[in-house]
């Protein structure tokens, strides 16, 4: 009986070990791509068919009259009229420790934006054709591309 409770507990720290060194392989590098002006590379403003050559199929999530929603990868797309409006990836942080927060921010701020505004808890950079906006939630974070908003509109998108 004591020998079984010592490989119940060998393995409940191995697979705390494992859970750990899972989290930390998190492709860091691949969640913000920048191009040679150091702006982020997004989809935002292409074409649905843009987006299918480069991820192949994309898997729908929803359709609408208005809009539609795709996953391809670890991104998520709503596509309205052909267009790609918006990219969003969405991460866990079950401990709030902000790790991966905190370096796609950095990330952000190094790149060549033209305003940074904070607002609700999180930041929007807003570039020539499209804004990103890294918002930091309790237990998860969530990276979202979107068009500009138009002239004049002040809403959230």
């Amino acid at each position: 009986m004591k020998t079984t409770k010592m490989i119940v507990i060998a393995a409940l720290m191995m697979l705390g070990t494992i859970g750990v060194s899972a989290q930390d392989a998190t492709p860091q590098n691949d969640i913000i791509k920048l191009n040679e002006q150091q702006v982020p590379v997004c989809f935002v403003n292409k074409t649905i068919d843009e987006l299918r050559a480069a991820h192949g199929d994309l898997e729908t999530i929803l359709e609408t009259p208005n809009f539609q929603l795709y996953q391809a990868g670890e991104y998520s797309y709503k596509v309205e009229g052909g267009l790609v409006v918006s990219q969003s990836i969405q991460f866990e942080d079950p401990k709030d420790e902000k790790i991966l927060y905190n370096k796609i921010l950095s990330d952000l701020q190094k790149t060549k934006f033209i305003k940074d505004s904070h607002n609700s808890g999180g930041n929007n950079y807003m570039y020539t054709d499209f804004q990103v906006q890294f918002d930091d939630f309790q237990g998860y974070q969530k990276l979202t591309f979107s068009v500009l908003p138009a002239e004049g509109d002040l809403t959230e998108k």
